[in-house]
């Protein structure tokens, strides 16, 4: 495939310098004059696909049309660095192509090996220079080796013979950025604007039988400023491509309209039809059908007839009428009741000519009262950011994947979603209307690139045509979706009068949705800002402004993140006017590469893997879930904080718990309702109550029936109610749990009581100049003075923590200070004071977080000094040992540590520490913690604490407190850049074991943090991707006081000032206990 890669380089070569003079010296080209968007394009008009009979029309699925010819499928390619380079030809009919490669189509050229995908957030990857793309680049830039590749395709087609007489139209429903288009050696047009259709009339052009169309795409053109979206730039006809054919009088648009009374009892439908008439003059009707969707059309069903008298070759001639509907079936979010709209166009003869379907839902959207009101309902916005992206296919995304989106978002409680930044494929909106997702639909204008100033490309007026046209587009293509809300004029493009001209060109066309456009709030209907703080989004919400409010992007969910979540929305339902916000973004747009030296398995590439200049690295590996959709813990704390349902109990002892039913349309009725309680993460006792009847808005308390258990000494006791679905929904199975609340029962429990350390099995103690050995009754410990913790540790014969020799000896002969990498690459056993981890894409800040500060000062790199080491074997059958430790980085950050560890008979070791860290220039820590190295084998995880999956302080509403089992693999968390991973919050205990059952278990003295890796935060800090990380036979068990909360920083604020872990004195108590069985 790649040999067209190598063809004629050294001729490339010579000829680059003399190509870019003679392209600066030409006229200018169409792709580059932004007053030139389309040649002999049609006007956009709704999606739909043209049906021979109202049976196949009903159905809507678009290759059972006998009017429709699928071009989808394998083309003829070549592939050109250079326009100048391109075959000139390649149109005529006699042109050879034999030699060409075959491309699937649709598909990005740069996913079958054609050029690089260059990843960049905003920076243009081409000289900026308006409307010129030409222009000579910095050396490094991947367009100095490719300028502005050029992909030549055909395809040969027969015409079906049936469609004689018809209008013949071909369809692109997208190609990126720009294209030429030549039908049996004709020129037939040109267009720009990628993210929507493009349609040219190809009747003149094509004969009966065989026939060809060529097709000429440019990677960059004068579009490709309007186009500088934060996402993998990629070319290619990657959307659907098909001819149609019409009957000389066809229906070439439609628009569906509401009106309603005021209880939404009836409703007027109102329908504005397009004809065209490309013969003599003649009459028409068009009958239009109403059923509810997925149910067969009847003769009933019929609700009007519209006449139509069209003169010889009438365009755009407009014909109106309106329906009343008794008591229609309400369209939202919650409950997406459909209908179908049939529309049959008949001649004079009564003959059916074509038909023409859209899914279509009764619904109201209004600004009121500061809201957004859905059909009279004040509606939050759960949302996300969602762009088109395929790991394997690229910007290509298949059916198969939509739907695995939509499905996501129905069982994370995601009821919105922003097509960022572009409109998207129009079959994901078809399957947002059938299952219920409100849309923000947004123009395919970015040009972030430009700045926000006098540069700005909404403010140049020879650009207005350009910003118009995709705003129209987008509202033309997309206007009969019910799930479409909020029409958005782009992102990131500045203000300006471009963007006047657009909201006008809206109005124009609906007057009823909304606009919204971020930063540039006076032209729109609803104000929106990105990645705000909580503290000002509460200062927001409380202003006597009449527009709501909405965050369009938030809690940039880049790599180990999404702190915060549930304070954005205790401020977002404290304040009516803010109406809620959309995640960045919904998924890692990681690129399927193969794994170098190993082409059989793949890892995710980001920005520079390719060698693509400029790039932004891995600011594309933002998504709530991976590449491959997989779920993930950022989910699960959204669907947490997304849920319906409200739980408060201030009465819980008799049982009483208040339910508000958060749901605008929902009554709780709809679901299954059960209970647990649990002891010590055991459950005791279970039930489901009858379904709870309450409506939306409302509250009530109800009593959930559990008993007083026997209590056990120190046990906690924990009652979770869960909401779960009773029957099944396409997208979830009965018994999928979509809210649910964990109280503490605040029962008083008897203490604890341990034996007397009397009673316990008698110690011995062994003192060298070196060490200490401790025996006792199936366990002995070493600690050694130099390092001044454990180094070896066994329980029942079995070492439990073991240390290398070269690991304690002077790695630093001059001041005999053990060195932290050292000990960490053979294994000190530990407990070692630890305050790093491997710095999550938040602690970045964009280089400006602590996780740099982290870096910069070494502390993954400390020399350990014992300052002083005191034994001794108490009367009480203990023995105590007290240390204080200075452990300094290379450049002078310093912890001091005074440990207390006191061994008791039965292998308990206590640990009691007060961490001293220096506090100078008041910045706060990763950690404050400590590590342990256990040998090969200790892979079983048992823990008491907040799971199943990863948290973290700031991102654990989602996790309950339970008792849970996992393994040293499965806490391990593939990110696509690696990164501190794996943490649980809230550990009561946690134990990790061999096969045979043996290990150690660590139970904090209050709550603590713990994980256990294959991998040291130093490794994971090192790694640029999974697969450079060598996996470890040992394993290493952190275990932490606190840690530092995750945030939003890698766009937006740093952890709020509750999740900060300051650099101050700290107490922090544990004990290590031998643990012979798993539960």
């Amino acid at each position: 495939m790649m040999k067209k890669l190598r063809r004629s380089a050294l001729l490339v070569i010579f000829l680059l310098p003399a190509i870019t003079l003679m392209s600066q010296q030409a006229v200018q080209n169409d792709w580059e004059n932004e007053l030139v968007i389309g040649i002999n394009k049609e006007s956009p008009r709704a999606h739909a696909i043209h049906y021979a009979t109202i049976k196949e029309a009903s159905e809507d699925v678009r290759l059972h049309s006998p009017y429709l010819l699928d071009l989808n499928g394998t083309w003829r390619f070549n592939w050109v660095k250079h326009p100048d380079l391109r075959p000139m030809d390649f149109y005529k009919m006699d042109y050879d192509v034999s030699y060409w490669d075959d491309i699937e189509v649709p598909s990005n050229w740069q996913m079958k090996g054609y050029g690089k995908p260059i990843y960049t957030n905003v920076r243009y990857p081409f000289a900026k220079n308006p409307p010129f793309v030409m222009g000579e680049t910095p050396d490094n830039f991947t367009n100095n080796e490719l300028p502005n590749p050029v992909g030549s395709y055909r395809k040969e087609f027969v015409l079906p013979a049936e469609w004689d007489g018809k209008e013949i139209f071909i369809h692109f429903a997208g190609v990126k950025s720009a294209f030429y288009i030549w039908v049996n050696g004709e020129k037939v047009g040109y267009s720009q604007g990628s993210m929507t259709p493009a349609e040219f009339d190809i009747t003149q052009y094509v004969t009966p039988g065989k026939n060809m169309v060529a097709v000429e795409v440019y990677r960059w053109s004068d579009g490709s400023y309007l186009e500088d979206q934060d996402f993998w730039r990629l070319s290619g006809i990657y959307r659907d491509v098909y001819l149609y054919a019409t009957p000389k009088i066809h229906l070439w648009d439609f628009s569906l309209k509401t009106t309603f009374n005021e209880d939404y009892s009836a409703a007027n439908l109102n329908v504005d039809l397009d004809l065209r008439n490309f013969g003599s003059s003649g009459t028409a009707v068009c009958d239009i059908y109403l059923a509810e969707f997925g149910k067969k059309i009847e003769s009933g069903d019929l609700i009007l007839s519209v006449p139509a008298v069209l003169p010889s070759d009438a365009k755009d001639l407009r014909a109106s009428d309106s329906y009343e509907v008794a008591n229609p079936r309400l369209w939202s979010a919650e409950i997406p009741n459909l209908y179908q709209v049939i529309l049959v166009l008949k001649d004079e003869n009564n003959t059916i000519t074509e038909v023409l379907s859209t899914p279509f839902g009764f619904r109201e959207i209004k600004i009121a009262d500061q809201q957004l009101w859905v059909n009279g309902k004040s509606v939050l916005l759960k949302g996300v950011n969602r762009h088109e992206h395929d790991p394997y296919t690229g910007r290509h995304v298949s059916l198969e994947s939509m739907w695995r989106d939509i499905e996501l978002f129905k069982q994370f409680n995601v009821n919105t979603v922003r097509t960022c930044h572009y409109p998207d494929h129009p079959d994901f909106y078809k399957l947002c209307d059938i299952h219920g997702i409100y849309v923000i639909d947004e123009a395919n204008i970015e040009s972030h690139g430009m700045g926000y100033e006098a540069a700005s490309l909404g403010h140049a007026v020879s650009w207005e045509k350009a910003h118009v046209d995709r705003v129209v587009s987008m509202v033309e293509r997309d206007k009969n979706h019910p799930s479409i809300i909020i029409w958005s004029l782009g992102n990131e493009a500045g203000p300006g009068v471009n963007f006047e001209a657009c909201t006008a060109a809206i109005k124009e066309r609906d007057q009823e949705r909304p606009v919204h456009y971020e930063r540039y709030n006076e032209i729109a209907d609803i104000e929106s800002t990105m990645y705000p703080k909580v503290e000002w989004m509460d200062k927001t919400g409380a202003k006597d402004n009449p527009k709501p409010f909405i965050m369009c992007e938030y809690a940039h969910a880049m790599g180990n993140s999404v702190g915060n979540l549930q304070e954005y929305w205790d401020v977002i339902e404290k304040h009516p006017r803010l109406i809620g916000g959309c995640i960045w973004d919904w998924v890692d747009q990681g690129l399927a590469k193969p794994i170098p030296g190993n082409e059989n398995e793949y890892f995710f590439a980001y920005g520079g893997d390719y060698g693509d200049r400029p790039t932004d690295w891995n600011f594309c590996i933002n998504g709530l879930t991976t590449p491959d959709r997989q779920v993930t813990a950022k989910m699960e704390e959204m669907k947490k904080v997304y849920q319906y349902v409200g739980f408060k109990a201030d009465d819980l002892l008799p049982g009483k718990v208040e339910i508000k039913n958060k749901y605008q349309f929902f009554n709780l009725n709809k679901f299954k309702l059960s209970w647990e309680l649990e002891c010590n993460g055991s459950v005791i006792q279970a039930g489901e109550l009858e379904a709870l009847d309450l409506d939306p808005g409302n509250s009530k308390e109800i009593t959930i029936p559990f008993t007083k258990p026997e209590l056990v000494a120190g046990g906690e006791y924990f009652l979770k109610i869960l909401f779960s679905l009773k029957t099944e929904e396409q997208w979830a199975r009965p018994g999928h749990v979509l809210a649910w609340e964990q109280f503490q029962v605040p029962y008083d429990t008897p203490a604890l009581t341990d034996l007397a350390s009397e009673d316990l099995p008698p110690l011995s103690m062994k003192e060298s100049d070196s060490e200490v050995l401790v025996k006792g009754k199936n366990f002995t410990v070493t600690f050694n003075k130099k390092v001044g913790t454990i180094t070896q540790l066994k329980y029942y014969n079995t070492a439990i923590i073991e240390t290398a020799k070269e690991a304690i000896e002077p790695v630093k002969p001059e001041t005999e200070l053990i060195h932290w990498p050292e000990a960490q690459e053979s294994s000190i056993g530990g407990p070692m004071l630890n305050i790093f981890r491997a710095p999550t894409d938040n602690d970045f800040i964009f280089g400006y977080g602590p996780g740099p500060r982290w870096v910069k000062q070494q502390l993954y790199d400390l020399d350990t000094e014992v300052i002083s080491f005191e034994v001794q074997l108490n009367e009480d059958n203990t023995v105590a040992i007290a240390t204080d430790v200075k452990s300094t980085s290379p450049t002078g950050y310093a912890v001091s540590t005074q440990t207390n560890f006191t061994i008791y008979g039965d292998g308990t070791i206590e640990v009691n520490n007060i961490i001293n860290p220096d506090n100078t220039g008041r910045w706060y820590l990763a950690k404050i913690g400590f590590l342990m190295h256990l040998p090969e084998g200790f892979e079983n995880v048992n823990y008491f604490g907040a799971g199943p999956h990863e948290n973290y302080p700031d991102r654990n509403r989602s996790a309950a407190i339970s008792k849970y089992s996992t393994t040293v693999d499965d806490m391990f968390e593939s990110y696509v850049r690696p990164q501190d991973c794996g943490n649980r919050t809230a550990v009561r205990w946690a134990s990790v074991t061999n096969h045979s059952g043996v290990g150690l278990l660590i139970k904090a003295k209050n709550h603590m943090n713990f994980s256990a890796l294959h991998y040291t935060p130093l490794d994971l800090h090192k790694a640029n991707h999974p697969y450079e990380l060598t996996k470890r036979k040992s394993t290493i068990l952190t275990v932490d006081m606190n840690q530092c909360g995750l945030g939003g920083g890698s766009c937006g604020p740093p952890p709020m000032k509750r999740y900060i872990l300051p650099a101050e004195e700290s107490e922090f108590s544990y004990s290590i206990q031998p643990w012979l069985r798993s539960w």
